[in-house]
């Protein structure tokens, strides 16, 4: 099963979820975390954006409850050298589990892609987001299968003094 959805706006970092700011208690000024209200307004307008684009798919569908394989195209209009795209991985995380589209955003088992391109201008920015239920086989192997690395890394452990358990 596959889905492909998308969010057009403001992606913020996950940096600046949270801002620190004052009160006063007894006259004096005390700091306090509270969430970003650019974040909360960014999170509100994506998970409505995703509630409209669930409604084509059918809501019975959602929210998946099986491991996912997820690719990421952001579309960024004139920053896109600038632009770090780890943190608005998180973000596309957290709105796929808040806008239940997954249960848990921990179901993700695969990324397969991640890009950043030239968007278009007039847009701030746009996220493809595309989704594919992976199968228990390949869940199961990527659980229980064996691990396989290239030769550097045993290379590596070498180098590091460090033994793999159970190595002869």
């Amino acid at each position: 099963m596959k889905f492909k959805f998308f969010f057009i706006g403001k992606i913020p970092s996950k940096a600046n979820y949270k801002k620190i700011s004052h009160r006063r208690i007894n006259g004096e000024l005390k700091p306090f975390i509270m969430n970003n209200p650019q974040v909360l307004s960014s999170q509100r307008e994506a998970l409505y954006q995703l509630h409209l684009q669930k409604l084509n798919y059918g809501l019975d569908k959602f929210p998946i409850t099986k491991p996912v394989k997820v690719s990421l195209t952001f579309y960024l209009s004139g920053r896109v050298r600038q632009r770090d795209i780890d943190n608005a991985e998180k973000f596309v995380g957290d709105i796929l589990e808040k806008g239940e589209i997954l249960k848990r955003d921990s179901l993700i088992y695969q990324k397969e892609r991640v890009e950043k391109r030239l968007g278009i201008k007039g847009f701030e920015e746009i996220v493809e987001i595309d989704i594919e239920v992976i199968s228990d086989d390949v869940r199961l192997e990527l659980e229980r299968g064996k691990p396989t690395f290239p030769p550097e890394f045993y290379e590596f452990l070498k180098k590091m003094k460090l033994e793999l358990p159970n190595e002869s």
